[in-house]
């Protein structure tokens, strides 16, 4: 539910700098003023000055004065359930990845990856941040909110090993009938039972609540994707392979199939 009056003081608080012990560091004060735009509902900023980030890997993203943010990289189910991209406390993160979404100029894989390490530059937990990773990853593959989606199935298939779970060729086979067209109205239960079957993987409740979130982007989904985040605990790199996983088992995007 939107709160304005709390938005607006978010808003115009002043963050300072803040760094990590690994690399990873904002630069500038993230400051905005509210831009009237009834065509987006009200909700675009317009930041004061220039910010920037530099994630673990030493890369700097900058964020020119004047850039306009309205959050739409960010699924609305963590609106509801984790706070708006203006009031949590991955605000920073989030206009990084904003800006970078809208631009179009760099994979969105990489852009996604800047957002994990932004958050945590914030003191967001593993938990949370992995989740919202994961949730704004499967987002933006199906919306195309964020520049180009990476094949998720060519990048299993030659990437080896894959971190959590063994993808055999009956796998890719598997995942690869999903894209023909007389696999689409199977059910996505269905699909994740056969994956799980034979890809052994490490963290299954993490894979099939992140499936069912890509298939229906809720914010009952999202809790459910977080508890099983924060209960099975995968490491950095089985979260990446998991969200690959999950986006190549549903590859239509969130829609609703037969026979849940």
């Amino acid at each position: 539910m939107w709160r304005p009056g709390i938005l607006l003081a978010a808003a115009s608080t002043v963050l300072s700098t803040f760094s990590t012990p690994a690399s990873a560091q904002f630069s500038g004060t993230f400051e905005f003023r509210w831009l009237s735009d009834p065509a987006n509902r009200h909700r675009q900023m317009q930041l004061v000055s220039a910010v920037s980030f530099r994630d673990k890997a030493g890369r700097v993203w900058n964020v020119p004065q004047g850039a306009k943010i309205d959050g739409a990289s960010i699924p609305s189910a963590l609106w509801t359930f984790a706070g708006s991209p203006f009031v949590g406390n991955y605000r920073r993160a989030s206009v990084i990845h904003d800006h970078y979404c809208d631009l179009r100029t760099e994979r969105a894989e990489d852009v996604h990856r800047m957002f994990r390490d932004a958050m945590e530059a914030d003191g967001v937990t593993n938990p949370e941040r992995y989740s919202k990773y994961l949730a704004v990853r499967a987002y933006t593959a199906f919306t195309g909110a964020c520049g180009a989606p990476s094949n998720e199935l060519n990048e299993l298939s030659t990437e080896v090993p894959v971190a959590g779970f063994d993808t055999s060729e009956e796998l890719i086979a598997t995942l690869e009938s999903f894209t023909l067209e007389e696999s689409l109205g199977t059910s996505v239960q269905g699909r994740v039972d056969e994956v799980l079957s034979i890809a052994e993987i490490e963290n299954p409740v993490t894979y099939a609540t992140l499936t069912e979130f890509r298939r229906v982007p809720t914010a009952e989904n999202y809790q459910r994707l977080e508890d099983a985040v924060r209960i099975e605990a995968p490491t950095e790199e089985e979260i990446e392979a998991l969200a690959l996983l999950a986006n190549a088992t549903v590859p239509e995007g969130s829609i609703e199939l037969p026979d849940r």
